[in-house]
C-alpha cells in the first residue's frame, strides 16, 4: 500500500476529513496513519491516476495531495532527507510551520541545504527552480514531528468559484456555499444513481450533485424556488427532475425505496413553514417520509438547527456543527437505512 499526504482547507474542524473518508471509502480501502492540523495521511490500497484524478474531481475541502515521504521527529530531519524517493529536477522545497512564525524562511533553507548535499553525493548537479520545478518536496511540522511529501495534485477552487449563488442566474441570500453543497453531496457515500433534495431552494445542492455524474430530483413548495432551480441546473447543463410539492408526502411520487440517497438542508427561521405547519413539524414529518422512499443502505445527509430534535429509525452516522450566522448553529447529520 502506498500513503498519501492530504493538505485540508480550514473552513471548518471536521467536516474536512470526514469527506474525504467517505470519497476514498467508495474507491478504495484505507488507514489512517496520522491526523495533524491543516493535513493527514492515510495509506491506501488504490495509488495509480485514475484513483488520484477521481478523488481531485469529488473532494471540495482538501487543497492538495502528495506521495507521503516518511515522518521523523525534528531533531533528525537529515535522516528524513535522505528516505526521500528519487524525483526529478529541477526541484523547490517549501516548509510549513504550525506556528505563523519567521522560522519559516531559515528552516526552508537548512533543509534546502539537506537536499542539495544529498543530491551531490550521488555525483548529479542539484538543480534548484522555485518557480516552475518539476517536483515540489513539502515539510510539515507538528506536535515535534516533522511529515515529508512529494507534491502530486492541487485541487483547484475555480469550480466552486463558477457556481457560487451569484453566478448564478437565480439566487436568494440564503443560499449554500458550494463548497459545503459538495461535501454533503460526498457524505452521502454515492458516487451515482438517484439523489433527491425535497427542499431544493435555489438549486446548490443538485447543482454539485449533477456535476458529479448523480441523477438529481428537486422538490420545494414554492413554485419561484422549483423555476429558479430548473433555470439554474439549465445553466450548468444539468438534466434533472424538478418538481413543486410537498416534502412530507414524498411516497406520492416516488416509490419506496427509488432513491439511492438524500441530500437536503430544510428551510429555517420565521418565513420557514409549509402549509401553515411549524417547524418542528416540518422537519419530523419529512423525515419520516424521506426515510419511506430511500432505498435500504441509502444514507441521507441533513442540515438541521441545533434546536430541532428529530427522531428516525434511521442510524445516525455522524454530526458535524456549522456556524450559519451569529444567531444560526446547524447540525449537518448523516443517517443510514437500516
Amino acid at each position: 500500500m502506498k500513503a498519501f499526504m492530504f493538505v485540508t482547507s480550514g473552513l471548518h474542524p471536521t467536516l474536512p476529513v470526514a469527506e474525504l473518508e467517505s470519497v476514498m471509502g467508495n474507491l478504495t480501502e484505507f488507514e489512517m496513519l496520522a491526523s495533524e492540523g491543516n493535513f493527514c495521511v492515510y495509506a491506501t490500497k488504490r495509488s495509480g491516476g485514475r484513483f488520484l484524478r477521481e478523488l481531485v474531481k469529488r473532494l471540495s475541502l482538501t487543497s492538495s495531495i502528495l506521495l507521503f515521504a516518511g515522518s521523523s521527529p525534528e531533531g533528525r530531519i537529515e535522516k528524513l532527507v535522505n528516505t526521500i524517493p528519487r524525483f526529478e529536477m529541477p526541484y523547490r522545497t517549501r516548509v510549513h510551520l504550525q506556528e505563523n512564525n519567521e522560522k519559516t524562511e531559515a528552516m526552508e533553507k537548512e533543509i534546502g541545504g539537506m537536499i542539495w548535499r544529498r543530491i551531490e553525493k550521488t555525483g548529479k548537479k542539484p538543480k534548484v527552480d522555485m518557480n516552475n520545478p518539476k517536483t515540489t518536496i513539502e515539510f510539515f511540522f507538528s506536535g515535534g514531528m516533522v511529515y515529508c511529501g512529494i507534491h502530486l495534485k492541487d485541487i483547484k477552487k475555480k469550480q466552486f468559484e463558477d457556481s457560487k449563488p451569484l453566478k448564478r442566474p437565480y439566487f436568494k441570500p440564503v443560499s449554500m456555499d458550494p463548497r459545503i453543497a459538495r461535501v454533503m453531496v460526498n457524505l452521502a457515500r454515492k458516487t451515482k444513481g438517484r439523489l433527491l433534495d425535497p427542499f431544493c431552494g435555489t438549486g446548490g445542492i443538485l447543482i454539485e450533485a449533477g456535476r458529479m455524474g448523480f441523477r438529481v430530483y428537486g422538490i420545494d413548495a414554492d413554485r419561484e424556488m422549483v423555476e429558479g432551480t430548473k433555470k439554474n441546473l439549465r445553466f450548468f447543463r444539468i438534466k434533472g427532475n424538478i418538481e413543486e410539492g410537498d416534502a412530507t408526502e414524498l411516497k406520492k411520487r416516488f416509490g419506496r425505496g427509488f432513491i439511492n440517497c438524500i441530500v437536503t438542508a430544510p428551510p429555517y427561521g420565521r418565513l420557514s413553514s409549509l402549509k401553515g405547519m411549524g417547524i418542528q413539524d416540518l422537519y419530523q414529518r419529512s423525515m419520516e417520509s424521506m426515510e419511506k422512499i430511500l432505498g435500504k443502505g441509502g444514507y441521507a445527509v441533513i442540515s438541521v438547527p441545533t434546536n430541532i430534535n428529530i427522531k428516525t429509525n434511521m442510524q445516525l452516522i455522524e454530526i458535524h456543527r456549522e456556524k450559519v450566522n451569529r444567531s444560526l448553529l446547524r447540525n449537518i447529520t448523516v443517517y443510514k437505512k437500516r
